[in-house]
């Protein structure tokens, strides 16, 4: 059985464009990747200086994520948060996780 991963994609943006990424995400996000098999949940983040959004997803598999990233319609939000910003995209497996 596969194991949860993390997708994580650190996007640099001009702070004058960044409220133009947040939008192309929440569309995304709502649109298609929430109805995609695999998808647990999505967290955006926006740095205080503007000069950054984060996106936090969690899947049930890197393979989720895989075809997620392969599916046209999910790529084309890719495509349009590329031509603004300089994203990072990475899939990552939990190590440790504290709590209160």
């Amino acid at each position: 059985m596969s194991s949860p991963v993390t997708f994580i994609n650190v996007i640099d943006v001009d702070p004058s464009q960044q409220q133009e990424v947040i939008d192309i995400l929440q569309e995304g996000t709502e649109n298609v990747i929430s109805r995609r098999p695999g998808f647990v949940s999505a967290t955006i983040l926006a740095s205080a200086d503007g000069s950054r959004v984060i996106n936090v997803a969690r899947w049930d598999s890197a393979d989720d994520v895989k075809a997620t990233q392969a599916d046209p319609v999910a790529a084309e939000y890719a495509k349009r948060t590329a031509a603004i910003a300089t994203p990072g995209p990475g899939i990552y497996t939990a190590v440790s996780e504290f709590g209160a």
